[in-house]
C-alpha cells in the first residue's frame, strides 16, 4: 500500500477500517434473488434485460474494430473507452483488445451516474445481464463485499437504465463472455476519501477495471479539442486531484477517471498510455457545435 494515499486522505483510515469489518460480517448473498442494499427486500428481478442496444450499430462497430490489427496492452489494470455509441468502434476496439491481451476473469465497469440518482456513492447489482451474446454473470462475492462497507448500494432498476453500465454490458459479453463483472455508477459527488476507498479494496482484487465515460460536452470542435489536451495532460500526471475539478467541459465522470487512477496506482507503478482521441464532429463528417469528444487509453501497473 503507497504510503502518499494516506497522507493525500485524512479520512481513509476510518473508511479502510469499515471495510475490513464489513468485509468480515458481510453475509453470503440469498439464493435467487438480489442483493437488499439495506431495504430488507431482495430484488425480483432475475436479470437486467437487453438495453441500449442497437443491432446495426453494434454490427458497424465490431466490423470497424475488427478492420483493425489487434494491439494487446500488455500490464493492463484499467481500460478507459466510451459509453456513446456514436463511437462504437472504440468501445468495441478497447474490449477486442483487452480480450486479446491475455485472460481476464473478472472485470469492474465503471461510469457515471448521469442523473445522481443513486443514494449511495456507487451503485450497483448483483443481477446477471442478458445480452445478444448471452449472459454475463456478476461477481456477487465481491459486489456483497462492496455493499457491505456501504459505498455501494444495490439498485438494479437503476442499472438498467444507466447507459454507461447498460450499454456496455454487450459488447463486454461479445469479446469477454466468460467474465464475471461488478458494475458501478459513480455519483458526481463521490467524495476523493470514498474514491480512494474504492481504489484500496478492489486493488485486493485480480480485476480490470473498464471506465465507461465520454470527454468534453457542449463545446465546439476546438474548444473540445484544447480541453481535451488538458485532460490528456492530466491523466499522463496521473494527476487524478486535477482531474476531480473538471466538469463536462473536460469529461462526464471525473470520478471513474480518479478511480482508475487510483486503482492503478495502488496496484504497482503505473503510467497511463494513450490510445485515440477524436470527437463526434471529426467521425460524422459535421464540425457544428457541440460536439463530445472520445479518449480512450490504459493504465497500465508494475509491481513496486
Amino acid at each position: 500500500m503507497k504510503l502518499s494515499a494516506w497522507a493525500r486522505y485524512p479520512g481513509l483510515l476510518a473508511i479502510a477500517a469499515g471495510l475490513t469489518v464489513a468485509a468480515a460480517v458481510a453475509l453470503p448473498l440469498r439464493s435467487g434473488g438480489g442483493v437488499t442494499g439495506g431495504t430488507g427486500a431482495p430484488s425480483v428481478t432475475k436479470a437486467h434485460p437487453v438495453a441500449f442496444f442497437d443491432k446495426q450499430v453494434f454490427a458497424n462497430a465490431a466490423a470497424q474494430a475488427e478492420g483493425a490489427v489487434a494491439q494487446p496492452m500488455p500490464g493492463v489494470r484499467a481500460l478507459i473507452v466510451p459509453h456513446h455509441w456514436a463511437a462504437g468502434y472504440l468501445i468495441m476496439r478497447g474490449l477486442r483488445d483487452l480480450a486479446a491481451t491475455g485472460e481476464t476473469t473478472r472485470i469492474v465497469v465503471i461510469g457515471p451516474d448521469h442523473v445522481n440518482s443513486g443514494s449511495a456513492p456507487a451503485t450497483t447489482s448483483d443481477l446477471p445481464w442478458q445480452t445478444p451474446y448471452g449472459r454475463l454473470t456478476p461477481d456477487a462475492a465481491l459486489i456483497e463485499r462492496l455493499v457491505a462497507t456501504e459505498i455501494a448500494r444495490a439498485d438494479p432498476d437503476a442499472l438498467s437504465h444507466e447507459h454507461s453500465v447498460a450499454g456496455l454490458v454487450h459488447a463486454i459479453a461479445y469479446y469477454l463472455p466468460d467474465v464475471e463483472i461488478v458494475p458501478l455508477a459513480l455519483r458526481h459527488d463521490i467524495s476523493r476519501e470514498r474514491i480512494a476507498a474504492l481504489a484500496l479494496a478492489l486493488a485486493e482484487e485480480d480485476v480490470v477495471l473498464v471506465a465507461a465515460v465520454d470527454f468534453s460536452h457542449y463545446l465546439s470542435a476546438p474548444e473540445a479539442e484544447a480541453r481535451d489536451a488538458e485532460t490528456i495532460a492530466a491523466l499522463n500526471a496521473l494527476d487524478s486531484s486535477r482531474l476531480l475539478t473538471f466538469g463536462d467541459e473536460h469529461l462526464d465522470s471525473a470520478p471513474a477517471i480518479a478511480l482508475a487512477i487510483e486503482f492503478a496506482e495502488q496496484t504497482g507503478d503505473a503510467q497511463f498510455v494513450l490510445r485515440e482521441n477524436t470527437n463526434s464532429g471529426i467521425l460524422s463528417g459535421s464540425l457544428a457545435p457541440p460536439v463530445t469528444s472520445y479518449i480512450t487509453g490504459y493504465f497500465l501497473s508494475s509491481a513496486d
